[in-house]
């Protein structure tokens, strides 16, 4: 890959602006608080709504300021002044009243002042601010909507795509896994399952969109999650959570004793589904050959580019797996094909692959030379200096070190994932070696007797 370290800087400002992948079962509403709606789009304000002694408390800046309202603050007095068109609301922390207009209006609560933040109660706010607010239970969340006016048209602020669905979920009310098969009952609906799977430690990810937990599973209200007991000698145990809050999302969480397959025996599309988790008969490894078509990578001093020798690098770890009885290989690209990054990630991950190894050839100067091997996962550093040391001993060329960096098909792979720099394409003599078919032959026994290292395999 052509100036890797050039991109270094850009790669980690981009990757501060990416959402990470979850590899838990806890909810992205946290126990920070309760989940706020605003004409259907999630509010994020610095304190999120509370529930203090029955009485629903609520954010009143990012509320007024959604309805284009003023606040104001007096560190003195501990008052907070709202004003909108013709409108003055004052209130006092911690005092039982409020005046609005002038008039003395009595509160459930005394507004409360945490982390800088005021919270009033939600029945004050709806009946002075224009709102209308409804409480979800099973989801736990408030939803605030703006009132209509005269005309019946919909407030400007009103999001259809993301409002609260006008169709009742299906409410997952039973979670249990059996000595024999996983049961999941919602009371009504179909449920859509996705899997994916995740190493050190074993885990089996079921991700199911458009459905809520019923709130007699929550064992922890706070966060919208719990566990049960798993009756099942590979499961260790079982954990759930609400995992998002609009739409609603369930994500249930096996933690696995030792690696299996889960397969829906019945149910998809149903109210009820059942799996049963099976022995996998081969491990899968993904061999990924870098860059391809319009997209050449790094070119050789000898005229050649890093997509060729990568793809021909690819084919013979593959033709080498294919002889291992207990390995699946499988290949993002067995031709001079373009391929997004996030598609060869996803090319393993929707296979529940145990291993990704991504081939390339790196560039920089005529006197760079060496080997590099590059992982970012903590779940893949171990799997980084296997292949290391195997790869080093094979080129026989200067260890340049295991190295972490987000680079794409090492961080969003569920799986324990490294990318190889063979060598260097702008060094003369790196770059004849790396064209020369028994370097290759013997880098490609490298490669595979490091994936049979770390899977354990004689």
């Amino acid at each position: 890959m052509k100036l890797r370290f050039v991109f270094t800087l850009l790669l980690l400002l981009l990757t501060a602006l990416m959402l990470p992948v979850l590899a838990s079962a806890a909810p992205q509403s946290s126990a920070a608080g309760v989940p706020l709606f605003f004409n259907g789009k999630e509010l994020k304000p610095e304190v999120a709504p509370r529930i203090i002694k029955d009485v629903t408390m609520v954010p009143i800046r990012i509320i007024a300021e959604e309805l284009g309202a003023k606040v104001e603050w007096n560190q003195a007095a501990r008052k907070v002044m709202i004003t909108k068109a013709s409108m003055k609301i004052e209130m006092v922390i911690d005092q039982l009243s409020a005046t609005v207009n002038g008039v003395n209006n009595n509160l459930d609560s005394a507004p409360l002042l945490i982390e800088g933040n005021t919270l009033l109660p939600v029945r004050f706010v709806a009946e002075n601010l224009g709102v209308e607010v409804n409480w979800n239970d099973v989801q736990r969340a408030v939803y605030l909507q703006e009132k209509r006016d005269n005309a019946g048209d919909k407030p400007a602020t009103s999001n259809p795509e993301t409002a609260p669905p006008s169709k009742p979920l299906p409410i997952i009310k039973n979670i249990d896994m059996t000595s024999s098969q996983l049961v999941i009952k919602a009371d009504s609906g179909e449920l859509k399952p996705s899997q994916f799977t995740l190493q050190n430690p074993k885990r089996i990810v079921i991700d199911i969109p458009n459905a809520v937990l019923d709130p007699s599973l929550y064992k922890d209200a706070a966060n919208k999650s719990g566990e049960s007991v798993s009756k099942n000698v590979y499961v260790a145990n079982v954990r759930y959570s609400l995992y998002n809050v609009n739409p609603g999302a369930v994500r249930i969480v096996l933690d696995m004793k030792e690696s299996m397959d889960l397969k829906w025996e019945s149910g998809l599309n149903t109210a009820a589904l059942t799996g049963i988790l099976q022995k996998g008969a081969k491990y899968k490894v993904v061999i990924d050959p870098g860059h391809g078509d319009q997209d050449p990578g790094a070119k050789s001093v000898t005229g050649s580019v890093e997509k060729e020798f990568n793809l021909t690098m690819g084919l013979k770890v593959y033709n080498l797996l294919q002889k291992e009885t207990l390995i699946e290989p499988l290949l993002t690209r067995n031709d001079d094909t373009f391929i997004p990054l996030d598609d060869r990630a996803s090319f393993a991950n929707n296979r529940n692959a145990d291993l990704f190894v991504s081939i390339h050839g790196n560039s920089y100067t005529a006197a760079t030379t060496g080997t590099e091997t590059y992982y970012y996962k903590s779940d893949s550093d171990s799997f980084a200096q296997i292949m290391h040391q195997h790869l080093i001993a094979a080129t026989g060329l200067p260890d340049r070190g295991v190295r972490q960096q987000p680079f794409r098909v090492v961080k969003v792979t569920n799986m324990p994932a490294v990318l190889l720099e063979v060598g260097y394409l702008s060094n003369e003599r790196d770059s004849a070696l790396m064209f020369d078919e028994s370097f290759q032959d013997k880098v490609a026994l490298a490669i595979v007797a490091g994936i049979k290292e770390q899977l354990k395999i004689q």
